[in-house]
């Protein structure tokens, strides 16, 4: 990647966590809850979303094995044939 495109990546990167923050200080600040429950709400949803993503990196880990697996044995049989 060049200077220019890494640049353009970085600009956008931060003004989406800058968005991000100042969305997420909106809403605490709009929520119609008490800290107490929004930080519980918000601490079962981080939860919720490592569990997913965990569960997520374990699924495409098994299918990038099965994967490869398959590409290994598609590639004995060519050169099998190959050779025969």
């Amino acid at each position: 990647m060049n200077e220019k495109n890494s640049g353009s990546v970085n600009g956008v990167l931060m003004a989406a966590v800058v968005g991000a923050a100042v969305g997420a200080g909106i809403a605490l600040i709009l929520a119609p809850c008490s800290g107490k429950e929004t930080r519980a709400w918000m601490t079962q949803k981080g939860r919720d979303i490592k569990d997913r993503t965990a569960n997520a990196f374990e699924q495409s880990k098994e299918s990038m094995r099965r994967t490869a697996t398959d590409l290994g044995r598609d590639a004995q049989a060519v050169a099998t044939t190959l050779r025969g």
